[in-house]
C-alpha cells in the first residue's frame, strides 16, 4: 500500500514537471509574441511619427535623384532615371529622332559634330550641294518620316522650345522671341551640318549620326513662318477688373512681375532655364511660405453632394485672400466623415467630374480628350463667368496644395495662363480638321469656288446656330485668294481668342488669385500640364519601391502576389487602383515618395494585412494612403477582389 502512494507521488512529480515545462514554454511563447507585436507597434509608431515631421516640400528639397537624369530625345525634358519612358511625351527611353546608333565610322565624326554643334547657329548649315541629289533626298525623306510620325502628344512637347527669353539689348527687358536654333522641315530638307556628311554604310544607305544637339527642336510644317501671339490681362474704364488682349508675340515682355522686390525678372529667367525638378522644387518651396499656419485659422468647406458645382464655386468666390491660403478642410452635409485628406481628394475628383461633364456646358471635349472652353459657355448659366473664376480658384488651390486635376486642358488655355507665345500650328491641338482646311486654304488657289464669307455659326443648344461676323459685315464678305490671309487669321483669333475671351478672363484671374503668374511663368506650357495633372501613367517599379508594410498578418506570398496582380492590370485600372487607395488617380510628378496627408506632411503608400474573416474585399483609407488587404489563399482570388474593388463607385466616408 505504501509502495503504490510513492508511485503515485512519483507520478504526480513527473507530471507537474513536464506541465511546468510546458507552461514555460506556452508563456515564453505569449511574452515573445506581445512583445514583438508592441516592439513592432513602437517601431511603426516611430517610423509614422518621423514620417510625420516631414513635408513635401522637405522631400522635394533634398532629391537626390535630380542629380541622375536622362533627357528625351523628343521633348528634351530631363526624367528620373528610374523612368522608362519620358513622363511629359510618353517617348521610350532609348528612341532616337535623328539617325541610327552611329557605327564606329561615323563615331568620330559625331563626336566632332556635338562640339562643332553645341552653340549652333545659322552658319553652321549650308545649302547641299546640287551634285548630290540622292543625298539630299535621303536626308529629306528620313527627317520627314521621322517628324510626321509624331503623335499629337508628343508634338506638343517638341513645340515647347519654339518661342525662348532673350534680353533686349535696348530696354533691357526680357522678351519674347523666335527660337533661332529651330529648323523648319522645308528647310531641313536642303541643308546639312557644315563638313559633317557622314559615309555610306556598307548597304549603301547613310549612317546618319544622331543631330539631336544641333536640332533637337525641329517644328512642325509651317511653324516657323507662322507669327505668334500672346494674351494679356489689361485694365480698362470699360473693363475695371481686366479683359484679354491678343497681340503679338515678339518682342512683348516675358515675365509681368506683380511684386519685383520678391521676385526680379533676372531670378525668374534663371529659374526657367532649370530642369523641371529643379522648377518644382523652387515652386513648392514659394507656395509653402504663402500657406497660413493652422493656428491662424482654416477653411472649411460645408458641401451638398446634391449641389456639389453650384455649392462649391459659391464658398470658393466667398473666400478671401488669406482663406485661399489657409489649409482646406471638406465636410460633406449629413456625412460623420472627419476631413484628413482623403474628403478633400474626394471632393477635387467629384469636382473635375462636374466641371469638364458635358452636360455641365462650361467645357467641351476637342483633342486627345482635352478640354476647351466653350464659346457657348453663357447658355449654361448666366452666372458663367463666375463660375470659370471660381474654377480658376480651384485649380489654383490644387497647384497650391499639389492636388492633381484628372482632366487636361486644350494645350492653347496653358499658353493662355502662362502668357506664352499662340502660334497657328496649335490650332491642330483643338480642331485638326479646322487646322487642316485652313492649311490647304493658304496653299492653293481658287478659293472663290468654296463660297466662304467672313462669318462664322456657332452652334447653340436647341437653337438654330448663330452667325457672328469676324469683321463688320463680315457675312456679306466673299473670301478671296487676295484677303484669304486675312480670312485664316480672323477665323484663328476666333478660335483661340475672340470667342472665349470673357471667360478665359475670368478663368486666369481665379488661378492668379491663389498663385501669382509670376511663379507659374518659369514653367512652360507642357510643364504646368504636368504640374496640374501629374504623371499620366503609374509606374509600378516606383510604387512598390515607396510602399510600407503594416502589421504581423503580412504574408510575403501575398504581397508578391498583390504586385503580380498590379503589374498586370491595365493603366485604367493601375488608376482607378490608385483612386481606390489614396483618393486620387494621378501620380504626383516627384513620384511616390511625395504622397501626402492633406497638411503636407509625407504619407507613403501603405498594405496592411488582415485575416479574411475581419473583411472580405479589400478596405481603403484615403486619408492615410492605406489598403486594407486580405490574405488571400491563392492568387486568382486576390486579382478577383481587386478587379472587383476597382468596378465599384465608391463615394463617402465614415468615422473609421
Amino acid at each position: 500500500m505504501a509502495m503504490r502512494v510513492r508511485r503515485l507521488d512519483a507520478d504526480t512529480n513527473t507530471t507537474f514537471f513536464y506541465a511546468s515545462i510546458l507552461i514555460m514554454f506556452v508563456s515564453c511563447g505569449l511574452y515573445n509574441f506581445c512583445f514583438k507585436r508592441r516592439i513592432q507597434a513602437q517601431l511603426l509608431a516611430q517610423q509614422q511619427a518621423a514620417q510625420e515631421q516631414v513635408y513635401r516640400q522637405d522631400v522635394i528639397a533634398s532629391d537626390q535623384s535630380m542629380e541622375n537624369l536622362w533627357a528625351c530625345d523628343v521633348c528634351d525634358f530631363k526624367n528620373y532615371d528610374g523612368h522608362k519612358t519620358c513622363i511629359l511625351c510618353g517617348t521610350e527611353r532609348d528612341f532616337t529622332l535623328y539617325g541610327k546608333v552611329p557605327s564606329k565610322r561615323t563615331a568620330a565624326v559625331e563626336d566632332g559634330n556635338k562640339a562643332a554643334t553645341a552653340g549652333l547657329s545659322p552658319t553652321n548649315f549650308v545649302l547641299m550641294n546640287d551634285s548630290t541629289p540622292r543625298t539630299i533626298k535621303k536626308n529629306r525623306n528620313f527627317a520627314k518620316l521621322r517628324l510626321n510620325n509624331l503623335n499629337i502628344r508628343q508634338k506638343g512637347a517638341r513645340r515647347r522650345h519654339d518661342w525662348v527669353r532673350n534680353v533686349d539689348e535696348q530696354s533691357g527687358n526680357i522678351v519674347w522671341g523666335r527660337n533661332r536654333d529651330i529648323l523648319d522641315h522645308k528647310v531641313l530638307k536642303r541643308i546639312v551640318v557644315k563638313d559633317s556628311l557622314p559615309p555610306l554604310a556598307d548597304d549603301g544607305d547613310f549612317d546618319l549620326p544622331m543631330l539631336r544637339d544641333s536640332v533637337s527642336s525641329v517644328s512642325s510644317v509651317g511653324s516657323i513662318a507662322s507669327v505668334g501671339y500672346v494674351s494679356k490681362m489689361v485694365m480698362t474704364p470699360r473693363h475695371p477688373d481686366g479683359r484679354m488682349s491678343f497681340e503679338t508675340a515678339e518682342g512683348q515682355t516675358a515675365f509681368q512681375t506683380v511684386n519685383p522686390t520678391v521676385f526680379s525678372s533676372a531670378e525668374l529667367k534663371d529659374v526657367s532655364q532649370l530642369s523641371f525638378q529643379q522648377k518644382h522644387a523652387w515652386f513648392v518651396q514659394y507656395t509653402s511660405t504663402m500657406e497660413v499656419p493652422w493656428e491662424y485659422g482654416h477653411m472649411l468647406l460645408e458641401i451638398d453632394r446634391a449641389n456639389l458645382l453650384h455649392n462649391s464655386c459659391e464658398q470658393l468666390l466667398w473666400a478671401t485672400h488669406d482663406q485661399l491660403h489657409q489649409s482646406l478642410r471638406i465636410k460633406f452635409l449629413n456625412e460623420p466623415g472627419v476631413d484628413a485628406g482623403g474628403l478633400e481628394r474626394e471632393w477635387f475628383t467629384l469636382m473635375t467630374e462636374e466641371i469638364f461633364d458635358e452636360r455641365t456646358g462650361l467645357f467641351g471635349a476637342c483633342m486627345d480628350n482635352a478640354y476647351m472652353i466653350r464659346a457657348t459657355s453663357s447658355e449654361a448659366s448666366e452666372d458663367h463667368l463666375m463660375y470659370f473664376q471660381a474654377i480658376g480658384r480651384f485649380i489654383g488651390r490644387g497647384l497650391f496644395e499639389g492636388m492633381l486635376l484628372d482632366a487636361h486642358l486644350a494645350l492653347p488655355l496653358y499658353k493662355h495662363i502662362l502668357g506664352t507665345p499662340i502660334t497657328f500650328s496649335d490650332l491642330e491641338f483643338i480642331d485638326v480638321e479646322l487646322y487642316n482646311n485652313l492649311k490647304w486654304l493658304k496653299q492653293n488657289k481658287g478659293v472663290e469656288s468654296l463660297c466662304l464669307d467672313f462669318s462664322v455659326n456657332v452652334a447653340q443648344y436647341d437653337k438654330v446656330p448663330l452667325t457672328i461676323d469676324l469683321c463688320p459685315n463680315g457675312r456679306h464678305i466673299a473670301v478671296t485668294d487676295d484677303n484669304k490671309d486675312e480670312y485664316i487669321y480672323l477665323r484663328f483669333k476666333w478660335i483661340m481668342m475672340t470667342s472665349i475671351s470673357p471667360q478665359l478672363a475670368s478663368l486666369i484671374k481665379g488661378i492668379y488669385s491663389v498663385i501669382p503668374l509670376e511663379m507659374l511663368s518659369v514653367f512652360d506650357h507642357q510643364e504646368l500640364e504636368l504640374l496640374m495633372c501629374g504623371i499620366p501613367d503609374v509606374n509600378v517599379d516606383d510604387w512598390k519601391a515607396h510602399t510600407t508594410y503594416i502589421g504581423n498578418e503580412c504574408d510575403p506570398q501575398v504581397i508578391e502576389w498583390f504586385w503580380e496582380v498590379v503589374t498586370g492590370f491595365s493603366t485604367e485600372q493601375r488608376a482607378r487602383l490608385l483612386q481606390f487607395t489614396t483618393g486620387s488617380a494621378r501620380v504626383p510628378v516627384q513620384g511616390f515618395k511625395t504622397l501626402t496627408m492633406n497638411d503636407g506632411r509625407i504619407c507613403l503608400f501603405a498594405i496592411q494585412g488582415i485575416r479574411k474573416e475581419e473583411c472580405l474585399y479589400p478596405r481603403a483609407h484615403t486619408c492615410f494612403n492605406r489598403l486594407d488587404l486580405p490574405m488571400y489563399s491563392s492568387k486568382k482570388d486576390l486579382e478577383t477582389a481587386l478587379t472587383m474593388v476597382i468596378k465599384m463607385e465608391v463615394t463617402g466616408f465614415t468615422i473609421e
